[in-house]
């Protein structure tokens, strides 16, 4: 395919901007079309895998029951139905998502769209829409851009799932959840989350970088069932896992 001269451009900025060097370990070579990580970077990203907790999607041990929760599904009241993550946010993709959401790293793009591929939907039904979990517009205004609303639209062409980006809005600026505690991540979050529409029946999947306590993606499902969603899920690229 024959590239317009504005791509090649944009390819010959890039390769000044950003040497044809992984920008993890700086040691491998790396294109952009690998993100710029290298194969060896790439094989240290670690998929989850089974078995996990039914609901939160968090790894367990196999002696666990498979339909049980885990302790910290047992002792939080979850909003949403189930969850489920591509990777474990450990080493390289723990910095990728750091550097992409904080630093505006979007040259990453090209690797989170191909780790998407790793990911499945938490339960096989038919959902209505997928929904990025919105940032507070102060909060976006100083990051640039909504991390969860590029995931989303990568998902939405894996899965063939439209996006309704408007329906849940975040109408409370909260403080960073990075070092917060469960309970106190609850309380931080209450009322931070309103449905657009007072009537949203349907089966909603959310769509974030990477799931930590649920205390996020729980907030935003409380708000979507009270205006009448029947059932909520969670797709995040990564999953957190306790020390």
């Amino acid at each position: 395919m024959i590239q317009s001269p504005l791509s090649r451009w944009i390819d010959t900025a890039l390769a000044i901007a950003y040497p044809e060097q992984c920008q993890l370990c700086e040691q491998h070579s790396a294109t952009a079309t690998q993100g710029y990580v290298c194969r060896s970077c790439q094989k240290s990203l670690r998929p989850t895998k089974p078995p996990w907790c039914h609901q939160c999607g968090l790894p367990v041990s196999a002696n666990q029951p498979p339909d049980a929760p885990c302790l910290n599904c047992r002792d939080t009241d979850r909003q949403f139905h189930q969850a489920r993550a591509a990777f474990t946010a450990q080493g390289p993709m723990r910095e990728i998502i750091h550097r992409y959401k904080y630093d505006q790293h979007e040259f990453f793009e090209p690797l989170l769209k191909q780790c998407c591929l790793q990911a499945t939907l938490p339960s096989p039904t038919t959902y209505t829409a997928l929904i990025p979990i919105p940032l507070h517009p102060t909060k976006e205004r100083e990051r640039g851009f909504n991390q969860a609303d590029r995931l989303a639209a990568f998902f939405a062409e894996l899965f063939d799932i439209p996006i309704n980006a408007g329906l849940l809005k975040r109408v409370r600026f909260t403080e960073t959840q990075t070092h917060l505690s469960r309970s106190q991540r609850l309380r931080n979050l209450r009322g931070a989350f309103v449905c657009s529409n007072s009537t949203c029946e349907g089966r909603f999947l959310l769509i974030d970088d990477v799931m930590t306590t649920g205390a996020t993606a729980s907030a935003a499902a409380h708000a979507l069932k009270k205006a009448g969603a029947q059932q909520v899920d969670v797709l995040t690229l990564a999953r957190a896992l306790p020390f």
